[in-house]
């Protein structure tokens, strides 16, 4: 009897509901990118109730008894999220008019949502989300355009609950259409081995270079990050294995983890997938995908090299040195044995340029992947390590799933009160029409709402937030959307909520408020370009050639001199006045039109270089004469 007993606790362990759970939702998900995803409701509603059940049994809470509250947990997210899939053409016919049993489920699903983002996220989203609810409640004791209509929580409960701006609307259905895949995608790249090969080729490129671990860190982070739609997630992905390199060759642990915390953020802008934000950009703006690809690609290279350069400098001025040759692969042989893993990445961008559907090119590029796991290396593609893959990428989810849950109270609540439409508009009358002091605004605002949350569900929130008042004052629609992307993903890595910082301070064993200084630093050109491409949108390609070609070449050399400025090397060790000088003329250069303001920067730092030489060479001299 005994043994029976420990046969079936065995037959039913956690780990194994939650493997089945893991290969459940990446079959549902295969299933409706290959076939054609279900109405947004009934995809939300599944998506997130398998989600639900795998959080709440991999972060059960930390008491005896606990199960007494996580299962009901499980059971009450599938009996919501199945209430919501059967009445869903009943609710449209009865236009807003909610039974008391909907405002009782509409109250579970939102602290379900709050004690899951607790467990994933930590308190600061749920409590923000709690200030949302708060406004919602007592809005209609605020003053001037605050004020609200009077809502109630009988109204405010289920139209979160079944509404489509609300907890299982746009916000998590990006996560259940677009964002999975591309984590599964990630998973089995890793899978087959391909992430290996990323982190191989980059060494063979970049590892002999000063400082070259840390040069193929950003090449690595950067080409797993773009196809994962977190930064967080990329950098435990790539972390683990860059971080103790970098720290090897001498950089400091908190430099180490900016590092792969900048690199891996950048991954979300950088084209073709933006960690999933490209196809939602094309949605929202109605402009062709390839149009979004074009107009993302220079900004992004020159955050990378902004940081490339930064950390080349930083190598130089401490006079670290790259890898000895026999640490490193052959680039010839690396390249050689694994270029059939670049095929998914070929694959995607292709039907994606092709008019084929996010899912359904994700879909083609996964299946691809596995037969190539299952060419190249037999070994990787065992039954216990494709459970393994299919277990990360539900636990990759988890996280994001829940702040996209979150995400969408606060969408609700702004839909419900007319916050957007009222915060555009304090965004004009503060500004004044004033466009800088605008974007300043935009951009913290950015900034505070993407705290905590994955750049996808930050960028959806803002570019009905915000979006909407930088195109009235006059911002071209593309520029005024990447102009909000790119500050809600760089609050990944500004404190105090950095989600990627944490991650990254964790694994290099660095003050996580020390590494998230330096990631501001080396994402500097992050937090400058934005505002040049809102002024001059000749850095997004739309443009004569020449002045493309002109401005691209000025704003490179720009991204140098602002790596100066952030690094204080170049040549030899650089003071505190000539760095300003770098800087300012950093700006000039990076800055369009007029063109007379580039010339004037480029001068500038021509001359000062010169006087480095000329002060090196003193230097040199100098010491010498003293040894002679």
């Amino acid at each position: 009897m005994g043994k029976s007993l420990d046969v079936r606790r065995n037959f039913f362990s956690v780990e194994k509901v939650i493997l089945f759970l893991a290969i459940s939702l990446a079959l549902f998900h295969l299933y409706t990118a290959s076939f054609g995803i279900l109405p947004g409701y009934f995809q939300s509603a599944i998506h997130w109730a398998i989600i639900a059940s795998v959080l709440f049994l991999v972060k059960p809470l930390k008491f005896k008894y606990s199960k007494l509250i996580d299962i009901p947990l499980i059971l009450i997210s599938w009996y919501i999220s199945y209430y919501l899939i059967t009445v869903q053409s009943e609710l449209v016919m009865r236009a807003g008019a909610y039974t008391n049993f909907e405002v009782l489920l509409g109250i579970l699903a939102i602290l379900i949502a709050l004690e899951a983002g607790r467990r994933t996220v930590g308190t600061i989203l749920p409590i923000v989300c709690l200030a949302f609810l708060a406004y919602a409640l007592f809005g209609n004791y605020f003053p001037g355009m605050f004020q609200t209509a009077n809502f109630s929580i009988s109204r405010i409960a289920p139209y979160l609950y079944t509404g489509s701006d609300g907890l299982y609307g746009q916000v998590i259905l990006v996560s259940a259409q677009f964002i999975f895949l591309f984590l599964l995608f990630g998973a089995v790249l890793k899978l087959t081995g391909a992430g290996n090969f990323f982190v191989d080729l980059a060494y063979a490129l970049a590892g002999k270079v000063s400082g070259g671990p840390a040069q193929a860190a950003i090449l690595s982070s950067m080409l797993m990050g773009t196809v994962n739609g977190s930064g967080a997630a990329n950098v435990v992905t790539t972390g683990t294995f860059t971080i103790p390199l970098m720290k090897k060759v001498g950089y400091k642990p908190k430099f180490a983890g900016a590092v792969e915390a900048v690199a891996s953020n950048g991954g979300q802008i950088m084209p073709p997938v933006m960690g999933a934000v490209a196809f939602l950009m094309a949605e929202i703006t109605g402009l062709p995908y390839i149009d979004i690809l074009k107009a993302a690609l220079i900004p992004a290279i020159l955050y990378f090299v902004t940081l490339s350069s930064s950390v080349y400098f930083i190598a130089k001025k401490n006079n670290f040195k790259g890898l000895k040759k026999s640490e490193l692969p052959s680039f010839r042989k690396t390249l050689f044995s694994g270029w059939v893993y670049l095929l998914p990445l070929a694959v995607l961008v292709f039907l994606l340029v092709q008019g084929f559907s996010p899912q359904r090119s994700a879909f083609y590029s996964i299946i691809l992947a596995f037969v190539i796991g299952f060419i190249k290396d037999r070994t990787n593609m065992t039954l216990p390590n494709i459970r393994s893959a299919t277990r990360d990428a539900a636990t990759g989810i988890m996280p994001i799933a829940a702040a996209c849950l979150l995400a969408g109270i606060i969408m609700g609540v702004i839909q419900l009160t007319g916050l957007g439409i009222k915060i555009s508009s304090i965004l004009e009358t503060i500004s004044g029409g004033n466009l800088i002091l605008a974007l300043v605004l935009t951009m913290l605002t950015s900034i505070l709402l993407g705290m905590g949350l994955p750049t996808s569900a930050a960028y959806l929130i803002l570019a009905v937030l915000v979006a909407p008042a930088l195109v009235n004052m006059g911002i071209p629609l593309i520029a005024a959307h990447l102009f909000i992307l790119y500050f809600g993903a760089l609050s990944t890595i500004t404190p105090p909520v950095a989600l990627s910082v944490f991650g990254a301070a964790g694994i290099a064993g660095s003050d996580v408020w020390e590494t998230g200084i330096e990631s501001v630093k080396l994402a500097s050109a992050g937090f400058i370009i934005p505002f040049i491409f809102a002024y001059n949108d000749v850095l997004l390609l739309n443009g004569t050639i020449s002045e493309i070609t002109i401005s691209v070449s000025t704003a490179l050399l720009g991204c140098l001199a602002l790596s100066v400025s952030v690094t204080g090397w170049c040549i030899i060790p650089v003071g505190f006045i000539r760095r300003t000088v770098f800087l300012v003329s950093a700006i000039f250069l990076i800055i369009p039109s007029p063109f007379y303001w580039s010339m004037i920067g480029f001068v500038v730092i021509s001359l000062l270089v010169l006087n480095l030489i000329s002060t090196k060479n003193k230097h040199q001299s100098f010491s010498l004469s003293e040894g002679a």
